[in-house]
């Protein structure tokens, strides 16, 4: 205890001495103490967010580039508030939401987040086994198993308190810059058109309920619940309080950038191959292979790769979130080193690779896990946004009037993909 206590002063000390330094050693200092952050946004840079990529270069080219930079503003806006408010109450986002809003709010948020979560779970691994199964010509229940091997030994690592937190926290950070240098590789094998890139920062609207769905889903996907969720609960389990304010804005912009940055590598990359000769694919693993006459074998692998990356980080990071939820949820103690925890954990990941192990196809439920998703998000931001502007909830961090503006645009920002999600859904069927 006496030793939790030392190093829980410690690091406060040095978050202290990061907020007092000035230009780059203030960002070196902050760099090194970042943590939370990671947990979101290994979960957001995801198999659905790679695909959705995947799917708007290959099919619209740089239209809708410009698209990535609401998406993530949203999400970047909604993270920061929702760990604010844990930083100024001490309580994970279910919690909270009980405390202040009652039981029926709290249960809302928790089987939203925890649908959304279960739901694309399943879809993770199955992408694990289709892309194990391109690679290295295994059979895809064998590259579920190996998926699953990797989820056991990450998230019940033996350590204790903070220690445990901060091996995800490490493991995760390693893997998205992986996954991030492999698709950056890419783009010095392919012919960039600059001139086309360039116009993609020009708004642009769909013409057509193809051009919609695709546009929908470039904004539902890095747009969703379990993101913002999973920070706070990173920042409560890392004991963080209201002095790490500005550490945790940092973390969460610097982290964000890297979510726009792959976004971005990834429509570049077929939007100059695949767009050009009209090859539209729905699928990352599908790309990968296509790439090759433009850019060599070893794009095959490069993209391959930086996929695995994305789903590696993302299964570990939604069976995190998924203890969180659950536990909170039934008033238990919120703690990742617990026993109950870890069973509430061990039960979402069975789960989700039973579906390569026989043969039930998660891809059919993506639809409706969007539907929640994209449905709730709007109504759990606005939860959030009443909590944040009461003073007697938030103290010395209660929403400035900027915040509320920023936090209201990124409300209609989900509200627009929720209600064209719908309007186009009968079209994509």
């Amino acid at each position: 205890m006496n030793n939790a206590r030392k190093e829980n002063q410690e690091e406060l000390r040095q978050v202290q001495e990061a907020a007092e330094a000035g230009g780059l050693r203030k960002l070196t200092k902050y760099s090194a103490l970042m943590g939370p952050a990671w947990l979101a946004i290994a979960l957001n840079i995801g198999g659905a967010t790679v695909t959705a990529s995947v799917v708007l270069g290959s099919k619209s080219g740089f239209k809708f580039l410009w698209a990535i930079i609401p998406e993530v503003f949203a999400i970047w806006i909604i993270c920061i508030v929702f760990v604010r408010l844990t930083l100024a109450t001490n309580d994970g986002p279910i919690s909270a939401v009980r405390r202040h809003l009652g039981a029926e709010a709290a249960w809302v948020t928790a089987v939203s987040v925890f649908v959304v979560n279960t739901v694309f779970h399943a879809v993770q691994y199955m992408l694990i086994g289709i892309t194990m199964k391109t690679i290295f010509g295994v059979d895809q229940r064998v590259g579920a198993l190996t998926g699953l091997v990797f989820v056991l030994a990450i998230v019940f690592n033996p350590a204790k308190g903070k220690a445990y937190i901060k091996t995800i926290e490490t493991t995760l950070r390693i893997l998205v810059w992986a996954l991030l240098l492999s698709f950056l590789v890419i783009l010095f094998l392919v012919e960039i058109d600059w001139a086309a890139f360039l116009q993609g920062f020009i708004p642009g609207l769909p013409v057509d309920a193809d051009e919609a769905i695709t546009f929908v889903g470039v904004l539902g996907a890095a747009i969703a619940i379990n993101v913002p969720v999973l920070a706070a609960y990173g920042a409560k389990q890392r004991q963080w309080s209201q002095a790490y304010r500005h550490l945790s804005l940092f973390e969460l912009t610097y982290t964000n950038i890297i979510l726009v940055l792959v976004q971005f590598i990834i429509i570049t990359a077929v939007a100059s191959t695949l767009f050009k000769t009209g090859q539209v694919v729905t699928a990352p693993v599908t790309a990968a292979k296509a790439l090759e006459p433009f850019a060599g074998g070893a794009s095959v692998y490069l993209f391959s790769f930086g996929l695995l990356g994305a789903v590696f980080t993302t299964i570990v990071s939604q069976v995190l979130i998924s203890g969180f939820v659950i536990t909170d949820t039934l008033k238990w103690d919120v703690n990742a080193a617990s026993l109950r925890f870890k069973f509430a954990e061990l039960m979402v990941t069975l789960f989700g690779v039973t579906a390569p192990l026989f043969g039930w196809n998660a891809f059919k439920a993506v639809v409706y896990g969007s539907a929640f998703n994209l449905s709730f998000a709007p109504v759990i931001v606005v939860l959030w946004l009443v909590m944040v502007k009461r003073q007697t909830v938030m103290g010395d961090l209660r929403a400035s009037t900027t915040m509320n503006i920023a936090l209201i645009l990124a409300v209609l920002i989900a509200l627009s993909a929720t209600l064209n999600f719908w309007m186009s859904l009968p079209a994509g069927r």
